[in-house]
Protein backbone atom coordinates (compact mmCIF):
# COMPACT_ATOMS: atom_id res chain seq x y z
CA UNK A 1 0.00 0.00 0.00
CA UNK A 2 2.00 2.92 -1.34
CA UNK A 3 -0.59 5.64 -0.94
CA UNK A 4 0.12 7.84 2.05
CA UNK A 5 -2.51 9.27 4.29
CA UNK A 6 -1.49 12.23 6.38
CA UNK A 7 -4.26 12.88 8.85
CA UNK A 8 -4.27 16.09 10.79
CA UNK A 9 -4.82 15.35 14.45
CA UNK A 10 -5.88 18.70 15.84
CA UNK A 11 -9.58 19.40 16.05
CA UNK A 12 -11.01 22.79 16.59
CA UNK A 13 -11.39 23.19 20.32
CA UNK A 14 -9.45 20.17 21.68
CA UNK A 15 -6.41 20.01 23.83
CA UNK A 16 -5.06 23.55 23.98
CA UNK A 17 -6.49 24.60 27.30
CA UNK A 18 -3.30 26.46 28.21
CA UNK A 19 -3.25 28.47 24.95
CA UNK A 20 -5.12 31.63 24.16
CA UNK A 21 -8.05 31.38 21.77
CA UNK A 22 -6.10 33.11 18.98
CA UNK A 23 -3.14 30.75 19.39
CA UNK A 24 -5.51 27.82 19.24
CA UNK A 25 -7.15 28.97 16.03
CA UNK A 26 -3.80 29.78 14.39
CA UNK A 27 -2.58 26.27 15.17
CA UNK A 28 -5.76 24.86 13.69
CA UNK A 29 -5.31 26.80 10.48
CA UNK A 30 -1.67 25.79 9.98
CA UNK A 31 -2.21 22.13 10.69
CA UNK A 32 -5.32 21.84 8.55
CA UNK A 33 -3.34 23.14 5.57
CA UNK A 34 -1.20 20.01 5.93
CA UNK A 35 -4.13 17.65 5.64
CA UNK A 36 -4.49 14.74 3.24
CA UNK A 37 -1.89 14.74 0.47
CA UNK A 38 -2.11 11.50 -1.47
CA UNK A 39 -4.54 8.67 -1.00
CA UNK A 40 -6.82 6.29 -2.83
CA UNK A 41 -10.54 5.98 -2.29
CA UNK A 42 -10.56 2.28 -1.27
CA UNK A 43 -8.01 2.86 1.51
CA UNK A 44 -10.02 5.80 2.79
CA UNK A 45 -13.15 3.68 2.70
CA UNK A 46 -11.58 0.95 4.84
CA UNK A 47 -10.27 3.49 7.36
CA UNK A 48 -13.57 5.33 7.70
CA UNK A 49 -15.58 2.11 8.05
CA UNK A 50 -13.27 0.84 10.76
CA UNK A 51 -13.00 4.09 12.72
CA UNK A 52 -16.75 4.72 12.70
CA UNK A 53 -17.65 1.14 13.58
CA UNK A 54 -15.24 1.06 16.51
CA UNK A 55 -16.48 4.46 17.68
CA UNK A 56 -20.03 3.12 17.94
CA UNK A 57 -19.08 -0.25 19.37
CA UNK A 58 -17.05 1.31 22.17
CA UNK A 59 -20.34 2.64 23.54
CA UNK A 60 -21.92 -0.80 23.36
CA UNK A 61 -19.73 -2.85 25.70
CA UNK A 62 -16.46 -1.09 26.52
CA UNK A 63 -17.80 1.93 28.40
CA UNK A 64 -20.59 1.17 30.87
CA UNK A 65 -22.54 4.43 30.86
CA UNK A 66 -24.97 3.68 28.03
CA UNK A 67 -25.33 -0.12 28.51
CA UNK A 68 -26.21 0.55 32.16
CA UNK A 69 -28.59 3.40 31.30
CA UNK A 70 -30.64 1.06 29.08
CA UNK A 71 -30.43 -1.79 31.64
CA UNK A 72 -28.54 -4.23 29.46
CA UNK A 73 -25.52 -4.17 31.76
CA UNK A 74 -24.83 -3.25 35.37
CA UNK A 75 -21.57 -2.60 37.17
CA UNK A 76 -20.60 -5.16 39.76
CA UNK A 77 -17.97 -2.98 41.39
CA UNK A 78 -17.29 0.72 42.07
CA UNK A 79 -19.36 2.51 39.50
CA UNK A 80 -22.13 5.09 39.50
CA UNK A 81 -23.17 4.04 36.00
CA UNK A 82 -25.92 1.89 37.51
CA UNK A 83 -27.79 5.08 38.39
CA UNK A 84 -26.72 7.44 35.57
CA UNK A 85 -23.93 9.13 37.51
CA UNK A 86 -21.68 9.46 34.45
CA UNK A 87 -24.15 11.76 32.74
CA UNK A 88 -23.38 14.49 35.30
CA UNK A 89 -19.95 15.01 33.78
CA UNK A 90 -19.14 16.89 30.58
CA UNK A 91 -18.17 14.43 27.86
CA UNK A 92 -15.78 14.77 24.92
CA UNK A 93 -17.44 12.20 22.65
CA UNK A 94 -18.30 15.08 20.34
CA UNK A 95 -14.60 15.66 19.75
CA UNK A 96 -14.02 11.96 19.07
CA UNK A 97 -16.67 12.12 16.36
CA UNK A 98 -15.03 15.24 14.92
CA UNK A 99 -11.70 13.43 14.61
CA UNK A 100 -13.32 10.94 12.24
CA UNK A 101 -15.27 13.66 10.45
CA UNK A 102 -12.00 15.38 9.52
CA UNK A 103 -10.97 12.29 7.58
CA UNK A 104 -14.43 11.97 6.06
CA UNK A 105 -14.56 15.57 4.82
CA UNK A 106 -11.09 15.25 3.31
CA UNK A 107 -12.16 12.01 1.67
CA UNK A 108 -15.26 13.61 0.15
CA UNK A 109 -13.12 16.38 -1.36
CA UNK A 110 -10.71 13.88 -2.89
CA UNK A 111 -13.56 11.75 -4.23
CA UNK A 112 -15.07 14.86 -5.83
CA UNK A 113 -11.73 15.72 -7.46
CA UNK A 114 -11.42 12.22 -8.89
CA UNK A 115 -15.04 12.05 -9.95
CA UNK A 116 -15.65 9.04 -7.70
CA UNK A 117 -19.38 9.44 -7.17
CA UNK A 118 -19.99 6.11 -5.43
CA UNK A 119 -17.28 6.66 -2.84
CA UNK A 120 -18.34 10.25 -2.35
CA UNK A 121 -21.87 9.06 -1.60
CA UNK A 122 -20.69 6.40 0.85
CA UNK A 123 -18.48 8.90 2.67
CA UNK A 124 -21.48 11.23 2.99
CA UNK A 125 -23.49 8.49 4.74
CA UNK A 126 -20.79 8.23 7.40
CA UNK A 127 -20.71 12.01 7.66
CA UNK A 128 -24.43 11.98 8.41
CA UNK A 129 -23.97 9.19 10.96
CA UNK A 130 -21.45 11.14 13.01
CA UNK A 131 -23.12 14.53 12.83
CA UNK A 132 -26.41 12.91 13.81
CA UNK A 133 -24.66 11.33 16.78
CA UNK A 134 -23.47 14.75 17.88
CA UNK A 135 -26.79 16.53 17.60
CA UNK A 136 -28.80 13.60 19.00
CA UNK A 137 -26.69 13.43 22.14
CA UNK A 138 -25.89 17.11 22.70
CA UNK A 139 -28.51 19.23 20.92
CA UNK A 140 -27.30 22.23 18.88
CA UNK A 141 -23.75 21.66 17.64
CA UNK A 142 -21.52 23.01 14.90
CA UNK A 143 -22.43 21.67 11.46
CA UNK A 144 -22.52 24.21 8.62
CA UNK A 145 -19.27 25.86 9.80
CA UNK A 146 -17.56 22.76 11.18
CA UNK A 147 -14.04 21.90 10.02
CA UNK A 148 -13.58 25.09 7.99
CA UNK A 149 -10.52 26.59 9.62
CA UNK A 150 -8.77 26.52 6.22
CA UNK A 151 -11.50 28.88 5.03
CA UNK A 152 -10.91 31.22 7.94
CA UNK A 153 -13.81 30.10 10.12
CA UNK A 154 -12.02 29.74 13.42
CA UNK A 155 -15.01 29.97 15.74
CA UNK A 156 -17.72 27.70 14.28
CA UNK A 157 -21.25 28.54 15.23
CA UNK A 158 -23.71 26.02 16.62
CA UNK A 159 -26.51 25.23 14.18
CA UNK A 160 -29.99 24.64 15.52
CA UNK A 161 -30.82 20.96 15.73
CA UNK A 162 -33.82 21.35 13.46
CA UNK A 163 -31.60 22.86 10.75
CA UNK A 164 -29.04 20.11 11.24
CA UNK A 165 -31.71 17.44 10.75
CA UNK A 166 -32.92 19.09 7.57
CA UNK A 167 -29.34 19.26 6.35
CA UNK A 168 -28.59 15.64 7.21
CA UNK A 169 -31.70 14.37 5.44
CA UNK A 170 -30.73 16.38 2.36
CA UNK A 171 -27.20 14.95 2.53
CA UNK A 172 -28.63 11.43 2.58
CA UNK A 173 -30.63 12.20 -0.56
CA UNK A 174 -27.41 13.41 -2.19
CA UNK A 175 -25.58 10.31 -0.98
CA UNK A 176 -28.20 7.98 -2.45
CA UNK A 177 -28.07 9.75 -5.80
CA UNK A 178 -24.28 9.61 -5.87
CA UNK A 179 -24.12 5.91 -4.96
CA UNK A 180 -26.71 4.91 -7.56
CA UNK A 181 -25.24 7.22 -10.21
CA UNK A 182 -21.60 6.27 -9.69
CA UNK A 183 -19.97 3.96 -12.21
CA UNK A 184 -16.76 3.03 -10.41
CA UNK A 185 -16.50 -0.30 -8.64
CA UNK A 186 -16.12 -0.55 -4.87
CA UNK A 187 -12.99 -2.50 -3.98
CA UNK A 188 -14.10 -5.72 -2.29
CA UNK A 189 -11.05 -6.15 0.00
CA UNK A 190 -11.28 -2.58 1.27
CA UNK A 191 -15.04 -2.60 1.73
CA UNK A 192 -15.03 -4.15 5.19
CA UNK A 193 -18.78 -3.75 5.53
CA UNK A 194 -20.54 -4.85 2.33
CA UNK A 195 -17.74 -6.39 0.23
CA UNK A 196 -18.26 -4.07 -2.73
CA UNK A 197 -22.04 -4.55 -2.93
CA UNK A 198 -23.40 -1.19 -4.10
CA UNK A 199 -27.00 -2.31 -3.56
CA UNK A 200 -26.34 -2.82 0.15
CA UNK A 201 -24.70 0.58 0.42
CA UNK A 202 -27.85 2.08 -1.11
CA UNK A 203 -29.96 0.17 1.42
CA UNK A 204 -27.73 1.37 4.25
CA UNK A 205 -28.13 5.01 3.18
CA UNK A 206 -31.91 4.59 3.16
CA UNK A 207 -31.85 2.79 6.51
CA UNK A 208 -29.97 5.67 8.13
CA UNK A 209 -32.55 8.01 6.66
CA UNK A 210 -35.33 5.85 8.12
CA UNK A 211 -33.70 6.02 11.55
CA UNK A 212 -33.51 9.82 11.43
CA UNK A 213 -37.05 10.18 10.08
CA UNK A 214 -38.49 8.05 12.88
CA UNK A 215 -36.40 9.88 15.46
CA UNK A 216 -37.82 13.20 14.29
CA UNK A 217 -41.25 11.89 13.25
CA UNK A 218 -43.03 14.02 15.84
CA UNK A 219 -41.37 17.11 14.37
CA UNK A 220 -41.69 16.41 10.65
CA UNK A 221 -45.09 16.64 8.96
CA UNK A 222 -43.96 14.60 5.95
CA UNK A 223 -42.10 11.84 7.82
CA UNK A 224 -44.60 9.16 6.78
CA UNK A 225 -44.39 9.97 3.08
CA UNK A 226 -40.60 10.01 3.17
CA UNK A 227 -40.49 6.68 5.02
CA UNK A 228 -42.92 5.10 2.55
CA UNK A 229 -40.73 6.21 -0.35
CA UNK A 230 -37.73 4.22 0.91
CA UNK A 231 -39.34 1.40 2.91
CA UNK A 232 -38.86 -1.16 0.14
CA UNK A 233 -35.15 -0.50 -0.26
CA UNK A 234 -33.62 -0.81 3.20
CA UNK A 235 -31.57 -3.39 5.11
CA UNK A 236 -33.95 -6.32 5.39
CA UNK A 237 -32.15 -9.67 5.59
CA UNK A 238 -30.32 -11.14 8.59
CA UNK A 239 -27.01 -10.89 6.72
CA UNK A 240 -27.51 -7.23 5.76
CA UNK A 241 -25.89 -5.44 8.67
CA UNK A 242 -23.72 -2.33 8.85
CA UNK A 243 -21.06 -3.99 10.99
CA UNK A 244 -17.56 -5.42 10.72
CA UNK A 245 -15.88 -8.42 12.31
CA UNK A 246 -12.69 -8.59 14.33
CA UNK A 247 -9.46 -10.43 13.54
CA UNK A 248 -8.44 -10.66 17.19
CA UNK A 249 -5.03 -8.99 17.09
CA UNK A 250 -3.51 -5.69 18.19
CA UNK A 251 -4.26 -2.67 16.07
CA UNK A 252 -2.55 -0.88 13.24
CA UNK A 253 0.09 0.89 15.31
CA UNK A 254 1.06 -2.29 17.12
CA UNK A 255 -0.18 -1.02 20.45
CA UNK A 256 -3.78 -0.04 19.72
CA UNK A 257 -6.12 -2.99 20.32
CA UNK A 258 -8.60 -1.90 17.64
CA UNK A 259 -8.69 -5.22 15.80
CA UNK A 260 -9.97 -7.26 18.75
CA UNK A 261 -13.32 -7.41 20.55
CA UNK A 262 -13.31 -5.01 23.46
CA UNK A 263 -13.85 -7.65 26.17
CA UNK A 264 -11.19 -10.07 24.96
CA UNK A 265 -7.74 -10.70 26.38
CA UNK A 266 -6.05 -8.31 23.93
CA UNK A 267 -7.97 -5.38 25.37
CA UNK A 268 -8.50 -6.62 28.92
CA UNK A 269 -5.60 -8.82 29.92
CA UNK A 270 -7.02 -9.14 33.42
CA UNK A 271 -10.37 -10.89 33.76
CA UNK A 272 -11.33 -8.45 36.52
CA UNK A 273 -12.38 -5.78 34.02
CA UNK A 274 -14.63 -8.32 32.33
CA UNK A 275 -16.11 -9.49 35.63
CA UNK A 276 -17.04 -5.95 36.65
CA UNK A 277 -19.72 -6.02 33.94
CA UNK A 278 -22.79 -8.12 34.67
CA UNK A 279 -26.03 -8.57 32.74
CA UNK A 280 -28.86 -6.52 34.20
CA UNK A 281 -31.72 -8.29 35.92
CA UNK A 282 -34.14 -6.42 33.65
CA UNK A 283 -32.66 -8.06 30.56
CA UNK A 284 -32.15 -11.49 32.12
CA UNK A 285 -35.71 -11.65 33.44
CA UNK A 286 -37.21 -10.47 30.15
CA UNK A 287 -35.43 -13.21 28.22
CA UNK A 288 -36.51 -15.78 30.81
CA UNK A 289 -40.15 -14.69 30.54
CA UNK A 290 -39.98 -15.12 26.77
CA UNK A 291 -38.06 -18.43 26.78
CA UNK A 292 -35.58 -16.54 24.64
CA UNK A 293 -32.69 -18.64 23.22
CA UNK A 294 -30.39 -15.61 23.23
CA UNK A 295 -30.06 -15.94 27.03
CA UNK A 296 -27.85 -19.03 26.74
CA UNK A 297 -25.71 -17.23 24.15
CA UNK A 298 -25.25 -14.00 26.10
CA UNK A 299 -25.14 -15.09 29.76
CA UNK A 300 -23.12 -17.58 31.80
CA UNK A 301 -24.89 -19.75 34.37
CA UNK A 302 -24.48 -18.65 37.97
CA UNK A 303 -21.49 -20.31 39.60
CA UNK A 304 -23.15 -20.81 43.02
CA UNK A 305 -26.91 -20.51 42.40
CA UNK A 306 -29.24 -20.41 45.38
CA UNK A 307 -31.75 -23.24 45.87
CA UNK A 308 -34.66 -23.72 48.23
CA UNK A 309 -34.34 -27.50 47.81
CA UNK A 310 -32.08 -28.79 50.58
CA UNK A 311 -31.44 -32.02 48.69
CA UNK A 312 -29.65 -30.06 45.97
CA UNK A 313 -27.20 -28.39 48.37
CA UNK A 314 -23.69 -28.98 47.06
CA UNK A 315 -24.82 -30.68 43.84
CA UNK A 316 -22.66 -29.65 40.88
CA UNK A 317 -23.89 -29.59 37.30
CA UNK A 318 -22.33 -28.61 33.98
CA UNK A 319 -23.79 -26.44 31.23
CA UNK A 320 -22.60 -26.18 27.65
CA UNK A 321 -23.88 -23.16 25.78
CA UNK A 322 -24.79 -23.02 22.05
CA UNK A 323 -21.26 -21.90 21.16
CA UNK A 324 -19.63 -24.83 22.94
CA UNK A 325 -18.42 -23.00 26.05
CA UNK A 326 -18.78 -25.08 29.22
CA UNK A 327 -19.58 -23.89 32.73
CA UNK A 328 -19.72 -25.54 36.13
CA UNK A 329 -22.29 -24.57 38.77
CA UNK A 330 -22.94 -25.80 42.31
CA UNK A 331 -26.27 -25.31 44.07
CA UNK A 332 -26.24 -23.73 47.52
CA UNK A 333 -29.16 -24.14 49.91
CA UNK A 334 -30.44 -20.92 51.45
CA UNK A 335 -29.81 -21.82 55.07
CA UNK A 336 -30.89 -18.69 56.90
CA UNK A 337 -29.54 -20.11 60.13
CA UNK A 338 -26.01 -19.59 58.86
CA UNK A 339 -24.81 -16.23 60.11
CA UNK A 340 -22.99 -15.36 56.89
CA UNK A 341 -26.09 -16.08 54.80
CA UNK A 342 -28.60 -14.49 57.17
CA UNK A 343 -26.71 -11.21 56.95
CA UNK A 344 -27.36 -10.93 53.21
CA UNK A 345 -30.39 -13.16 52.64
CA UNK A 346 -32.81 -10.29 53.00
CA UNK A 347 -35.84 -9.72 50.84
CA UNK A 348 -34.40 -6.82 48.84
CA UNK A 349 -30.94 -8.26 48.18
CA UNK A 350 -31.33 -12.03 47.81
CA UNK A 351 -34.23 -12.11 45.37
CA UNK A 352 -33.33 -14.75 42.77
CA UNK A 353 -33.17 -18.42 43.73
CA UNK A 354 -33.72 -21.69 41.86
CA UNK A 355 -32.48 -19.98 38.70
CA UNK A 356 -29.50 -20.72 36.48
CA UNK A 357 -29.36 -17.21 34.97
CA UNK A 358 -29.53 -14.24 37.33
CA UNK A 359 -29.03 -10.53 36.63
CA UNK A 360 -27.66 -7.68 38.75
CA UNK A 361 -30.45 -5.41 40.00
CA UNK A 362 -30.93 -2.19 38.03
CA UNK A 363 -29.79 0.86 39.98
CA UNK A 364 -28.13 -1.20 42.70
CA UNK A 365 -25.16 0.38 44.41
CA UNK A 366 -22.11 -1.08 42.69
CA UNK A 367 -21.06 -3.15 45.68
CA UNK A 368 -20.50 -6.81 44.79
CA UNK A 369 -21.94 -7.90 48.16
CA UNK A 370 -25.34 -6.58 47.05
CA UNK A 371 -25.46 -8.93 44.11
CA UNK A 372 -28.19 -11.41 45.00
CA UNK A 373 -26.96 -12.02 48.52
CA UNK A 374 -23.37 -12.79 47.60
CA UNK A 375 -21.53 -13.24 50.90
CA UNK A 376 -18.40 -15.31 50.26
CA UNK A 377 -16.21 -12.34 49.44
CA UNK A 378 -13.00 -13.97 50.61
CA UNK A 379 -13.30 -16.64 47.93
CA UNK A 380 -14.99 -14.49 45.33
CA UNK A 381 -12.76 -11.48 45.46
CA UNK A 382 -13.98 -7.94 45.00
CA UNK A 383 -15.41 -8.61 41.52
CA UNK A 384 -16.12 -12.33 41.86
CA UNK A 385 -19.76 -12.65 42.93
CA UNK A 386 -20.83 -16.27 42.62
CA UNK A 387 -24.53 -15.37 42.82
CA UNK A 388 -25.01 -13.31 39.63
CA UNK A 389 -24.40 -14.40 36.05
CA UNK A 390 -21.39 -13.15 34.17
CA UNK A 391 -21.55 -12.48 30.48
CA UNK A 392 -20.85 -15.66 28.55
CA UNK A 393 -17.37 -16.76 27.55
CA UNK A 394 -18.25 -15.61 24.03
CA UNK A 395 -17.64 -12.03 25.14
CA UNK A 396 -14.21 -12.90 26.49
CA UNK A 397 -12.96 -13.81 23.01
CA UNK A 398 -10.75 -11.56 20.91
CA UNK A 399 -12.64 -12.56 17.77
CA UNK A 400 -15.70 -14.67 16.97
CA UNK A 401 -18.15 -14.73 14.05
CA UNK A 402 -20.90 -13.45 16.37
CA UNK A 403 -18.89 -10.49 17.69
CA UNK A 404 -19.16 -7.41 15.51
CA UNK A 405 -18.42 -3.70 15.67
CA UNK A 406 -21.94 -2.52 14.86
CA UNK A 407 -23.41 0.66 13.49
CA UNK A 408 -26.82 -0.55 12.33
CA UNK A 409 -28.40 -3.98 11.97
CA UNK A 410 -31.27 -5.06 9.74
CA UNK A 411 -33.37 -6.07 12.75
CA UNK A 412 -33.37 -2.47 13.98
CA UNK A 413 -34.53 -1.36 10.54
CA UNK A 414 -37.42 -3.83 10.54
CA UNK A 415 -38.51 -2.74 14.01
CA UNK A 416 -38.48 0.87 12.84
CA UNK A 417 -40.81 -0.08 9.99
CA UNK A 418 -43.01 -2.03 12.42
CA UNK A 419 -43.31 1.07 14.61
CA UNK A 420 -44.08 3.25 11.59
CA UNK A 421 -46.80 0.84 10.46
CA UNK A 422 -48.31 0.58 13.95
CA UNK A 423 -48.47 4.38 14.13
CA UNK A 424 -50.08 4.62 10.70
CA UNK A 425 -47.17 6.50 9.16
CA UNK A 426 -46.93 3.87 6.42
CA UNK A 427 -49.17 1.13 5.09
CA UNK A 428 -48.21 -2.49 5.50
CA UNK A 429 -48.31 -5.04 8.28
CA UNK A 430 -46.69 -4.06 11.57
CA UNK A 431 -46.75 -7.75 12.49
CA UNK A 432 -44.78 -8.75 9.39
CA UNK A 433 -42.06 -6.19 10.05
CA UNK A 434 -42.05 -7.06 13.76
CA UNK A 435 -41.57 -10.78 13.12
CA UNK A 436 -38.90 -10.07 10.53
CA UNK A 437 -37.04 -7.98 13.08
CA UNK A 438 -37.18 -10.77 15.67
CA UNK A 439 -36.09 -13.34 13.09
CA UNK A 440 -33.13 -11.28 11.92
CA UNK A 441 -31.91 -10.66 15.46
CA UNK A 442 -32.14 -14.34 16.42
CA UNK A 443 -30.38 -15.46 13.25
CA UNK A 444 -27.71 -12.79 13.70
CA UNK A 445 -26.84 -14.36 17.07
CA UNK A 446 -26.64 -17.86 15.61
CA UNK A 447 -30.03 -19.21 16.71
CA UNK A 448 -31.08 -22.07 14.37
CA UNK A 449 -34.09 -21.51 12.12
CA UNK A 450 -36.07 -24.27 13.86
CA UNK A 451 -35.65 -22.46 17.18
CA UNK A 452 -36.64 -19.17 15.55
CA UNK A 453 -39.86 -20.72 14.29
CA UNK A 454 -40.62 -22.17 17.73
CA UNK A 455 -39.94 -18.83 19.41
CA UNK A 456 -42.25 -16.93 17.07
CA UNK A 457 -45.06 -19.43 17.67
CA UNK A 458 -45.32 -18.54 21.37
CA UNK A 459 -48.47 -16.72 22.40
CA UNK A 460 -46.47 -14.12 24.37
CA UNK A 461 -44.72 -13.06 21.14
CA UNK A 462 -47.92 -12.26 19.23
CA UNK A 463 -48.77 -8.61 18.66
CA UNK A 464 -52.02 -7.45 20.31
CA UNK A 465 -54.67 -5.67 18.28
CA UNK A 466 -54.48 -2.28 19.97
CA UNK A 467 -51.94 0.34 18.94
CA UNK A 468 -50.47 0.91 22.42
CA UNK A 469 -50.03 -2.82 22.92
CA UNK A 470 -48.36 -3.21 19.56
CA UNK A 471 -45.91 -0.39 20.22
CA UNK A 472 -45.04 -1.87 23.63
CA UNK A 473 -44.34 -5.32 22.12
CA UNK A 474 -42.31 -3.87 19.28
CA UNK A 475 -40.29 -1.78 21.73
CA UNK A 476 -39.61 -4.82 23.94
CA UNK A 477 -38.17 -6.85 21.09
CA UNK A 478 -36.26 -3.91 19.63
CA UNK A 479 -34.72 -3.18 23.04
CA UNK A 480 -33.58 -6.81 23.29
CA UNK A 481 -32.17 -6.75 19.76
CA UNK A 482 -30.16 -3.61 20.52
CA UNK A 483 -28.05 -5.45 23.12
CA UNK A 484 -24.42 -4.26 22.55
CA UNK A 485 -25.76 -1.41 20.33
CA UNK A 486 -26.20 0.86 23.31
CA UNK A 487 -26.07 4.27 21.64
CA UNK A 488 -29.16 3.47 19.62
CA UNK A 489 -30.83 1.65 22.52
CA UNK A 490 -30.43 4.79 24.66
CA UNK A 491 -31.76 7.17 22.01
CA UNK A 492 -34.71 4.87 21.33
CA UNK A 493 -35.59 4.48 25.00
CA UNK A 494 -35.35 8.25 25.43
CA UNK A 495 -37.57 8.86 22.39
CA UNK A 496 -40.33 6.29 22.91
CA UNK A 497 -40.26 5.85 26.72
CA UNK A 498 -40.61 2.14 25.91
CA UNK A 499 -40.11 -0.33 27.37
CA UNK A 500 -41.18 1.32 30.60
CA UNK A 501 -38.20 0.29 32.75
CA UNK A 502 -37.45 3.63 34.40
CA UNK A 503 -38.44 2.64 37.94
CA UNK A 504 -36.97 -0.85 37.91
CA UNK A 505 -34.93 -2.15 40.81
CA UNK A 506 -33.43 0.74 42.75
CA UNK A 507 -34.02 3.41 40.09
CA UNK A 508 -37.26 4.82 41.50
CA UNK A 509 -35.49 7.83 42.99
CA UNK A 510 -33.43 8.68 39.91
CA UNK A 511 -34.30 10.71 36.81
CA UNK A 512 -33.46 9.31 33.39
CA UNK A 513 -30.88 11.56 31.65
CA UNK A 514 -31.86 13.16 28.35
CA UNK A 515 -28.57 14.35 26.84
CA UNK A 516 -24.81 14.70 27.14
CA UNK A 517 -23.33 17.88 28.56
CA UNK A 518 -21.14 19.91 26.20
CA UNK A 519 -17.36 19.39 26.50
CA UNK A 520 -15.76 21.71 29.03
CA UNK A 521 -13.45 23.28 26.46
CA UNK A 522 -16.45 24.80 24.70
CA UNK A 523 -16.97 27.26 27.56
CA UNK A 524 -13.52 28.78 27.20
CA UNK A 525 -12.79 28.40 23.50
CA UNK A 526 -16.11 28.80 21.72
CA UNK A 527 -18.18 30.56 24.36
CA UNK A 528 -20.51 32.56 22.11
CA UNK A 529 -21.57 29.48 20.19
CA UNK A 530 -21.86 27.49 23.42
CA UNK A 531 -24.09 30.12 25.06
CA UNK A 532 -26.39 30.20 22.05
CA UNK A 533 -26.59 26.41 22.02
CA UNK A 534 -27.51 26.28 25.70
CA UNK A 535 -30.15 28.96 25.19
CA UNK A 536 -32.24 26.65 22.99
CA UNK A 537 -32.38 23.88 25.60
CA UNK A 538 -35.43 23.56 27.83
CA UNK A 539 -34.66 24.67 30.44
CA UNK A 540 -31.68 26.67 29.18
CA UNK A 541 -29.16 24.83 31.32
CA UNK A 542 -26.26 22.68 30.18
CA UNK A 543 -27.10 19.59 32.19
CA UNK A 544 -28.26 16.04 31.51
CA UNK A 545 -31.94 16.78 32.13
CA UNK A 546 -32.54 19.66 29.71
CA UNK A 547 -34.54 18.82 26.60
CA UNK A 548 -33.05 19.21 23.15
CA UNK A 549 -35.22 20.20 20.17
CA UNK A 550 -36.19 16.60 19.40
CA UNK A 551 -37.70 16.20 22.86
CA UNK A 552 -39.40 19.58 23.23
Amino acid sequence: MKSILKVFLVTTLIGFTSCSEDELRTADTLQQKDAIESVNDPYLLASIIKKTSLFYQKMGFDTRKLPAAVQHMESNYQSGDNFYDGFRLATTDMYDAMEILKMIDGSITLAQTRGSKTHQGIFKVFRVMLFSFMTDFYGDVYYSEALKAREGILYPKYDKEQDIYNGLLAELDDASALISGGTEEISTPYDLMFAGDKVKWQKFANSVKLRLLMRASNKLTDAGAKIAAISGNVLSEATENASIGYIGTVGDAGNIPGNAWTGGTVNWGSVDEFNKRRPCKTLVDKLADLNDPRAAIWFAPVERPWTSDKSLDGVTFATTDPNGYTYSSTWEFIDRKKQEIAEYATKDILIDSNKVYVGFIAGMQADWKNGNGHYNTAAGGVVGNFKVSKFSTLFRQNAHPLLKAQIMNSDEVQFLLAEAAAKGLITGSADTYYRKGITNSLLRWGVPQASVTKYLAQSNIALPTDKAGQLAKIADQKWISLFTVSAEAYLDLRRTKLPNIFSNGRLGGYTFPLRYRYPGNELGQNRDAYDLGVSTLSPATDDQFSKIWLLQ
